[in-house]
Order: C-alpha cells, then sequence, then structure tokens
C-alpha cells in the first residue's frame, strides 16, 4: 500500500486491489451494552443464523445487546459490531461479552492474521484487517523484501497505463534525496492523479474538491484535456496478475494452473506461454519449480 499525504482530510491510496482518494476523519470508538425487546431489533440484524433465532423468540421478550460504535469528528456515528444474548443471559454475561469484543478490537494485525489463517480467512476478512491496520508504506527496503518490491514495481507499471503522470511522479518521489523534495512530488502526484481521473468525477465534486483542496492552474488544465480525451482503461489481466499476485497465491501455481485460474478470474483465456511472458515483463516471480506437481501432492 502506497501512502501520500497531501491535502486536507484526503489521501491516496493504493491498496491491494484499487487505487483511490480517500476521506481521512478521526473518531473515537465507544462500546456497550444494554436490553432491549425482541421486536425493536433492527431488520438489517434479522438474517441468517440469528434470524433463525429471532423467529422462536416471542417479540416481548427481552434480550442483551452488546455493540461498538465510532463517533466522528463531524458529529456522526456508525455502527460497528453487534451481539446478542438471549433468554437466562445475565447483565454479568452482558459484561462478559462486551469485554470479548473489546478485546477483540485492541488485536494486533499480527494476532488478526494468525487468527484469519485458523479460520481460513475470507477477502472480506483479510479487507477488515486492513481497514483496522492500513499499512501506509512506500516501497519496501532490506534484504527480506525483494517480493514485495518487485509486487510494488509491478502495480506502477500497470497502473501506468490508467495514470501514466502519477505513476511517473510516485517514481520521482520514490528516487527523492531529501524530505522537501518528496514531499513536493508527492503534492504534485495527488494534483496528477485528481487530473487523470477527470472522466470519474461528478460536477459537485470537482467543486467540493477545488474548495476543500486548492490546486494550481497547470493541473486544472490537465484536468480539461483529459476529460476531452477517450477514457483509459486497464488490462484485466494485467491488473489481475499484478493486485492479486500474493494474496490469491498465483506465486505458488504452475504456469497451467494460473492460466485456468486467470480465467475464472477475468474471463480470458492466455495460454501458459504467453501468460509467463506477460508475468516477466511485469517483473513477477514464481515460487513453484518447473514442470507438475508431485504426483502425492495431486
Amino acid at each position: 500500500m502506497i501512502y501520500f499525504p497531501p491535502f486536507k482530510n484526503v489521501r491516496l491510496v493504493e491498496a491491494k486491489d484499487f487505487i483511490e482518494l480517500v476521506p481521512v476523519a478521526t473518531y473515537r470508538e465507544f462500546f456497550g451494552y444494554g436490553k432491549m425487546k425482541a421486536r425493536d431489533l433492527p431488520p438489517g440484524e434479522r438474517k441468517g443464523p440469528l434470524g433463525a433465532l429471532l423467529s422462536k423468540c416471542p417479540e416481548d421478550e427481552e434480550i442483551w445487546a452488546v455493540m461498538s460504535w465510532k463517533r466522528f469528528e463531524d458529529g456522526h456515528e456508525e455502527e460497528g459490531l453487534m451481539e446478542l444474548l438471549f433468554a437466562g443471559a445475565t447483565e454479568k454475561d452482558a459484561r462478559k461479552a462486551m469485554a470479548a469484543m473489546v478485546r477483540f478490537h485492541r488485536m494486533s494485525k499480527d494476532d488478526l492474521l494468525a487468527l484469519g489463517r485458523c479460520i481460513e480467512a475470507k477477502e472480506e476478512d483479510l479487507g477488515f484487517v486492513e481497514s483496522q491496520f492500513p499499512d501506509f508504506q512506500s516501497p519496501a527496503a532490506g534484504p527480506g523484501a525483494i517480493e514485495a518490491n518487485d509486487l510494488y514495481q509491478a502495480r506502477l507499471k500497470v497502473l501506468a497505463g490508467l495514470h501514466p503522470k502519477t505513476v511517473n511522479l510516485v517514481r520521482q518521489a520514490d528516487a527523492a534525496k531529501s524530505p522537501e523534495e518528496r514531499r513536493k512530488l508527492e503534492r504534485e502526484a495527488v494534483d496528477a492523479y485528481f487530473a487523470e481521473l477527470a472522466h470519474s468525477w461528478m460536477e459537485d465534486e470537482v467543486l467540493a474538491w477545488q474548495r476543500n483542496n486548492p490546486i494550481g492552474t497547470e493541473w486544472m488544465c490537465e484536468f480539461g484535456r483529459v476529460f476531452q480525451e477517450p477514457e483509459r482503461t486497464i488490462d484485466p489481466i494485467n491488473y489481475e496478475l499484478a493486485f492479486r499476485w500474493l494474496r490469491r497465491k498465483y506465486n505458488l501455481l504452475t504456469a497451467e494452473e494460473l492460466s485456468d485460474m486467470i480465467l475464472i478470474a477475468t474471463g480470458q483465456r492466455l495460454m501458459p506461454e504467453v501468460l509467463k511472458k506477460r508475468r516477466e515483463r511485469l517483473g513477477l516471480t514464481t515460487k513453484r519449480p518447473p514442470g507438475p506437481r508431485p504426483r502425492e501432492s495431486q
């Protein structure tokens, strides 16, 4: 994930599956518990296994609700987790459940990832970990970071087809010698990204951006120029390779298996040798030895 500290309350984030401008807001997290009638439970909570339990629960039965919520600096609130305790539960049980919820929220990133390995975490589970612990970093460095840096460079190559000026400025920022020069180039990268998304912005979004993040005339002119050109697209196979290389463990597949998986993911078939050349141009290296899998692993 790359992070550029740019303008007021805005961050440009490139994550495993996307690159986007995101708002940044501070908030406090609260936890609480209380009693409620089964009939008063929000409709959104009446699905799945919980809905089956509620269907057998009298409407006037009192249940304990344990929940978390976020209160943002602008005053609005967002609901978090909710756990319900049914017949026979006491306030002591509710307190224990709330303490367990607090402990879960205080788990470290390593603890959450370890838990995910125990339960075979799904994509949304990994997304939750990323949202809880955003890892805003530049290119990976150090002797053990070769694979991570190769993946970073592959993503830049793919994104260059969609955001050429942004990526060029990102590369310049990565190579900058002084913190001042890096900050200057990072801000220009955000300006470029704004301009290169011209086809994606609604008029009110453009005006809101200008009010909160005034940018120079040069980039407003670039915005107009990009808007007059055909909208750029990104190659779906290159995107799939670069942005899901490690998450979907493509680096552990044989050439034939990778070809099959790319067909499933994109609907496009590339022969193994063609896909191998595509992967090599992106600089992605596989950890699988050549040849078929050993018989005992099939």
